[in-house]
């Protein structure tokens, strides 16, 4: 894992306060440009941790013709990425950038995952699906013995052809994106409902879910929904705020006050939080973990397992190579043309410059433990100068986050940004 600073030795003197930035929340086919990178409600690896890093152009310096050389046992994890919109025949596109960037890889190297993210559904027939995982096995021959193969999905994606084409393709893992952006108290969890009763007949799959809300979401409707995943097999959620920085006062209430009522709910089921907004149960790896030093906050979720390499491949990919974010075209009609030329869809790439470390620690303990669990009382000083006491709890293990803290770790994270 990139940064493995020890975070008990982290610095004091680069940590100013910054005004908080209204922004959007986090969603699942991530614009990583510099210009989208604003704060929001929820907190995630883009709008917590991403400020910190310096973009540079991919004309400055070749990344990719730069990264050391990976053992031949290090694992590697990779994306693909799927907008909703068809981009004609994406999947040879997809083939075609894999080969273009194959001085990453070794293709006997341990695969630990591959994740379909975005909208494959919508992306991809179910011809091309085939095609293109039959495709990947050969380039990536190393599938780890307990790997995971996930697919972003919608409930009105999951019908039975769906379900039996990727349990078909050998995929054991779905992730189930619910949009309750604007909804009444009273509105139907049918949908939903039957999606899940589908997956129960499908017990392999791995259920994880994420929920985005927003100040127009009743909280009865949470209240249920909640309760209905709670009595599934889903043993992951994520809530990601719809908008950040609502405009009026009531509007933010509103949001922070539905915010607590989630976290609220999942401390008294016993499930793991991370950030404000990720909770994993008791089952879960993460839920189970007994040393959360060891957790991560990544683009792709908190990590307890190093992973040497990520590769994303298609329209907005992110990919993590020598502790260097690299982000390709946003732009489809972009990626288009730079294949077409035989070149790499690479536009931009991301490092977190050495001032930045200290920072960059503090956050993620704050988001993995909801600690900093340095004694150094200099750093403790700053650190109660910044946040206000009641989100704040002295504990044996540090400084940690009260209830209300938690709630309002996005803005902690804030404070702590260096400007």
């Amino acid at each position: 894992m990139p940064h493995p600073t020890n975070p008990s030795r982290v610095s004091t003197h680069i940590i100013t306060v910054k005004e908080p930035v209204n922004g959007h929340s986090e969603i699942l086919m991530t614009n990583f440009s510099k210009t989208q990178i604003q704060r929001s409600l929820t907190t995630g690896f883009k709008s917590s941790l991403f400020p910190l890093y310096e973009s540079h152009n991919t004309a400055s310096e070749p990344v990719e013709s730069s990264a050391p050389k990976l053992s031949s046992i290090a694992q590697i994890s990779i994306n693909i990425y799927c907008p909703q919109q068809r981009v004609d025949d994406y999947e040879h596109l997809i083939c075609q950038e894999v080969t273009l960037r194959r001085s990453l890889y070794n293709r006997h190297q341990p695969v630990a995952s591959v994740w379909w993210l975005g909208s494959p559904l919508q992306q991809f027939s179910p011809e091309a699906i085939t095609e293109l995982c039959f495709r990947l096995s050969s380039h990536f021959t190393h599938q780890q013995e307990g790997s995971t193969r996930g697919m972003a999905v919608t409930p009105m994606e999951l019908d039975k052809n769906n379900l039996a084409l990727i349990k078909g393709l050998n995929f054991n893992a779905i992730k189930l994106n619910i949009d309750a952006s604007v909804a009444s108290g009273d509105r139907s969890l049918s949908k939903i409902e039957a999606a899940l009763q589908m997956l129960t007949d499908y017990k392999s799959f791995k259920l994880s879910c994420v929920i985005k809300f927003s100040d127009q979401t009743h909280p009865d409707f949470i209240d249920r929904l909640l309760h209905l995943l709670e009595s599934s097999h889903c043993s992951h959620t994520e809530v990601s705020s719809q908008k950040s920085g609502p405009i009026s006062l009531r509007d933010k209430r509103t949001s922070q006050n539905q915010l607590a009522r989630i976290n609220q709910h999942f401390l008294e089921c016993r499930w793991r939080a991370c950030g404000n907004n990720n909770f994993f149960a008791p089952s879960h790896p993460i839920g189970s973990l007994q040393e959360p030093a060891k957790l991560e906050a990544s683009p792709w979720g908190y990590q307890a397992k190093p992973i040497a390499l990520w590769l994303g491949f298609g329209v907005a990919a992110l990919s993590l190579s020598a502790d260097k974010y690299q982000y390709n075209t946003p732009s489809s009609a972009d990626y288009v043309a730079v294949l077409a030329n035989k070149k790499s869809p690479v536009q931009n790439y991301f490092q977190l410059p050495a001032s930045k470390e200290a920072n960059y620690q503090l956050i993620q303990q704050l988001l993995c433990q909801h600690a900093i669990t340095s004694t150094d009382p200099d750093l403790h000083q700053k650190i109660t100068s910044l946040i206000p006491n009641e989100w704040l709890v002295d504990n044996a293990k540090g400084l940690g986050l009260s209830t209300a803290g938690i709630v309002n770790l996005s803005s902690i994270c804030d404070k702590i940004f260096d400007a």
